[in-house]
């Protein structure tokens, strides 16, 4: 495994566990009753697992894609975020109606976190990309 790749897995996990850990804190102290904790460490794991495969799939991506292609590739990574997500928030309320809106609320909020970390991310991909390209010249 090449040094990029386990820099960006590990800033993917800080990056989880960090927001993660904070988000829960804040609500724990501000909104105890919001969620089930159980129910919160499966939104949590569930985004940390999928952005790790995400980025492992965007960097694999990376090293046989043109720059039009990778266009494609991050947008094919939000819809399969948004469809993932939508499942999960399907057998959520299929499971339990009445805590369906602080469920969907934190899954949210972790979502657009998670979205602005990974935007980062795919921007650290994209300079190691035109770096690659500039040594390879």
């Amino acid at each position: 495994m090449d040094i990029f790749k386990t820099k960006l897995i590990a800033y993917t996990i800080a990056f989880g566990l960090l927001i993660s850990g904070c988000i829960g804190v804040g609500l724990y102290y501000f909104f105890p009753t919001l969620i089930n904790w159980d129910w919160y460490v499966g939104i949590a794991l569930f985004f940390l697992i999928f952005e790790v495969g995400i980025m492992l799939f965007v960097n694999n991506a990376s090293e046989k894609k043109d720059k039009k292609q990778m266009v494609n590739i991050y947008m094919l990574t939000k819809v399969v975020k948004i469809l993932a997500a939508l499942v999960v928030i399907g057998i959520f309320a299929f499971y339990d109606k009445e805590n369906l809106k602080g469920f969907v609320a934190v899954f949210i909020l972790l979502y657009l976190l998670y979205l602005v970390a990974e935007t980062s991310l795919f921007v650290k991909i994209e300079k190691h990309i035109k770096e690659k390209k500039s040594k390879d010249e």
